[in-house]
């Protein structure tokens, strides 16, 4: 298809909206992911109606004015045109029955009226969800806080506890230490005592048996004396 006079192409429509040629592109194509239609050539160029000019503003107008995502103020002004549409018959008749500025300005006037009740309650709407997203964070981070109280005293038990159980290790080994060296004590005590005891049970033999000869020795002396 070739440019006539009922469109125009990006460069045209951008200096109509005071706007860029990028920002056409990116919301032509944002509004196609939700269905709109738009003409093109052999090429894959879009030319823009008076139709298109009149959705693009509307567009143009929920981003800059009502501060919409791309997506969520292309979603609302498509709903829009598409209730237009029904109730009037195609929306591209009713333009061409326009045929002077003020006209277009009246019809233009009405779009953003019933555009921007879409907008005010699909605003709402987002704030209501921001209260409650909010909400839910702050509940997120108080159950996060507990979390880590929580943590943060068990670390501190099991820190104690560690502490305890060392403190009663070493005095084990104290202990232990203490009872190992007594037992050795009495034990070299009484491997001496019975050492001493020995030497004492020698000597008493040994004496005794020294006595014992030499009575045999005073026996045999008297006894050849006589």
């Amino acid at each position: 298809m070739m440019e006539n006079q009922d469109t125009v192409n990006a460069e045209e429509m951008a200096k109509r909206l005071n706007t860029t040629s990028s920002n056409i592109r990116k919301w032509c194509i944002e509004l196609e992911k939700h269905g709109y239609e738009f003409v093109k050539d052999n090429r894959k160029k879009r030319y823009y109606s008076v139709i298109d000019q009149s959705l693009l503003s509307n567009l143009k107008y929920a981003i800059q004015e009502k501060k919409l995502s791309l997506e969520i103020a292309a979603r609302t002004v498509i709903k829009g045109f598409d209730r237009n549409r029904s109730s009037s018959g195609t929306q591209e008749e009713h333009f061409k029955k326009k045929e002077n500025n003020r006209e277009l300005s009246v019809t233009q006037e009405h779009n953003n009226h019933m555009t921007n009740a879409v907008l005010n309650k699909m605003k709402n709407q987002f704030e209501q969800q921001q209260s409650i997203n909010h909400k839910l964070i702050k509940m997120l981070d108080d159950y996060k806080f507990i979390l880590e109280e929580s943590e943060n005293r068990r670390r501190l038990e099991q820190e104690h506890m560690n502490k305890q159980l060392k403190e009663l290790e070493e005095r084990l080994a104290v202990r232990i230490s203490e009872q190992t060296s007594n037992r050795d004590k009495e034990i070299m005590e009484y491997i001496r005592s019975s050492q001493k005891q020995q030497q004492e049970q020698y000597l008493e033999i040994a004496a005794t048996q020294q006595n014992k000869e030499e009575q045999k020795k005073g026996f045999f002396a008297r006894l050849l004396g006589k």
